[in-house]
C-alpha cells in the first residue's frame, strides 16, 4: 500500500478500537473487561506480560490501557522528574500517564497521534487522572511530529513505528526533536525474516502490527542512519501476542485465505523488540 492508503487503513482501524474499548494489536480476544465473577481483568494480565507491573496495570492508569503495545518502553526510558518526553502513536494514554507519574509537576508529556477518537479519549484519561496540566496530546503524524527541534529529553513508542510507511523518516523526526544526549525507548514488533507478499499486503496484517513490520536489519538500520548511537536491544518471540487474535473477526479474512498453519509458520518470524538509543 501507497502512503497515504497506508494512513487511511491504520487509521480507520484505530478508530474502531477507540470506540470498542479493545485492541486489535495482539491478543485482541483476551482484552476482557472483568467479569461477574471478580476475575482479574485480562487486560491487566497481559500487561504484566508485557513488562508492567502490576500496579501500572491496575492503577490509576488501566482505563487507558486498550490492549495495543507489544512491550513497555516507559520502563526502557529511565524518566527522571521534571523530564519532557514525547509518545508516537498515544493511542488512549496508558504510557501517558505511567510517565507522567514519573514525570512529575515539573515535567512534561506530549502524545502524538493521527486518530481524533483515540486523542478524545486520550484527553478525557489524563483529566480523570489528575494530569491534564502536564499532559498533552497533539493531533499528527509521527512522520511529521508537531514538536520543535531540540525541545524533548526522551521519545518513546509502543508498538506503532512498524505501522509506519516511511519509517527512516519517523526516525529522523525523532532525532530532531530530542535536544542532544536525548533518547529513544521503543518497543516494537520487528521480523526475523520478511513476510510473504500476500501477507504484508492484507489490510488485516497492518492493523494488527504485522504487515508494516520491518527485519531488524532493516529497523536497526533505519535508527543508526537517523544519526543514533549506543543502539541496544533484547527481543521475545511475539507469537504468544498474536495468536489469540486469529479468533478475532478482523482476521477472519486472513485466516480464511491463507490458512492457520501458514498464518502460524508466519507468526514464528515474528518479534517483539525493545530498544533504546542516545542521540550524540
Amino acid at each position: 500500500m501507497d502512503r497515504e492508503r497506508t494512513h487511511e487503513v491504520v487509521k480507520s482501524g484505530y478508530a474502531q478500537v477507540a470506540r470498542q474499548g479493545k485492541g486489535c494489536c495482539g491478543s485482541a480476544s483476551q482484552q476482557t473487561s472483568e467479569t461477574a465473577d471478580g476475575s482479574v481483568d485480562r487486560r491487566a494480565k497481559t500487561a504484566t506480560l508485557l513488562g508492567y507491573s502490576e500496579r501500572d496495570a491496575t492503577g490509576i492508569a488501566a482505563e487507558a490501557n486498550l490492549g495495543l503495545g507489544c512491550g513497555n518502553p516507559t520502563a526502557l526510558a529511565s524518566l527522571a522528574p521534571g523530564e519532557i518526553v514525547v509518545d508516537l502513536g498515544s493511542g488512549a494514554g496508558f504510557d501517558a500517564l505511567l510517565c507522567a507519574e514519573k514525570l512529575g509537576p515539573e515535567g512534561r508529556f506530549i502524545g502524538v497521534d493521527m486518530t481524533p477518537e483515540m486523542l478524545e479519549r486520550a484527553r478525557v484519561n489524563a483529566v480523570n487522572a489528575g494530569y491534564a496540566r502536564t499532559v498533552e496530546f497533539r493531533e499528527g503524524l509521527i512522520e511529521e511530529l508537531p514538536v520543535a527541534s531540540h525541545s524533548v529529553d526522551v521519545v518513546i513508542s509502543n508498538c506503532v513505528i512498524n505501522l509506519s510507511p516511511d519509517k527512516p523518516r519517523v526516525f529522523r523526526e525523532a532525532f530532531r526533536v530530542l535536544k542532544p544526549g536525548g533518547r529513544l525507548a521503543v518497543s516494537d514488533i520487528v521480523l526475523s525474516e520478511a513476510l510473504p507478499a500476500d501477507v504484508s499486503k492484507l489490510a488485516e496484517s497492518w492493523i494488527a502490527c504485522v504487515g508494516g513490520a520491518s527485519t531488524e536489519e532493516e529497523y536497526l538500520g533505519y535508527i543508526r542512519a537517523a544519526g543514533f548511537e549506543n543502539v541496544e536491544f533484547t527481543r521475545k518471540p511475539a507469537a504468544p501476542l498474536l495468536t489469540p487474535s486469529l479468533q478475532d473477526p478482523m482476521w477472519k479474512a486472513a485466516v480464511n485465505l491463507l490458512g492457520e498453519d501458514r498464518i502460524d509458520a508466519v507468526s514464528g518470524t515474528i518479534f517483539s523488540y525493545s530498544i533504546t538509543a542516545h542521540k550524540p
